[in-house]
């Protein structure tokens, strides 16, 4: 899903993006994880690593700039919701197959197993869960920040972008899989 018209469509959207991610991690081994495709290319564990820590340090930003917005005396809802849509990506669809270049804050170090990155990715969405009711009390639309692939976003867009991030990620993961079970079916 591209267009989100409220904040419950953004976190349904990460609670779907997360339970794919989890059924295609489901059962996976430790060679298909490990399994490197080609050098300058990421295993499924390193990928899975990656969405951690990115998540983690979104998860950290918008706890402080919520912190900063409400110290502010941010623009406080009052029961009303900002306009809809709230998020619209398809202007960035097109921009977000490209292949990027991940911050070197961003980038894994291997070495870290697909369960403990599941672990680290479970707690950080748990404080991204625990910041909904702030969410959903301010008017968030004009706080922005820069996006290292899509320049500006507003602060709905970079709570969006997660599961678009992840969605990505699990669709590379897909696609890591498959090689890797057919190289496996080729060589028997």
């Amino acid at each position: 899903m591209l267009t989100f018209n409220s904040v419950a469509d953004i976190y349904d959207s990460l609670d779907r993006a997360r339970a794919r991610l989890e059924r295609t991690l489901d059962g996976l081994s430790a060679d298909e994880a490990n399994s490197r495709p080609s050098p300058d290319r990421w295993t499924i564990a390193e990928i899975v690593e990656h969405l951690s820590l990115v998540e983690g340090q979104i998860s950290r930003l918008m706890s402080k700039i919520l912190d900063k917005v409400e110290a502010g005396g941010g623009l406080a809802l009052g029961g009303s919701a900002p306009p809809a849509p709230l998020v619209d990506f398809a202007p960035f669809a097109e921009r977000a197959e490209e292949k990027f270049n991940a911050p070197e804050t961003a980038r894994p170090k291997g070495g870290v197993g697909v369960e403990d990155s599941l672990a680290r990715l479970r707690e950080s969405s748990e404080a991204i869960r625990l910041l909904r009711p702030r969410v959903e009390s301010l008017d968030l639309s004009a706080t922005r920040l820069p996006h290292p692939a899509f320049g500006q976003l507003n602060f709905y867009q970079w709570l969006a972008v997660l599961g678009i991030h992840e969605e990505r990620h699990r669709r590379q993961i897909e696609a890591l899989k498959e090689s890797i079970n057919a190289a496996a079916a080729a060589q028997d």
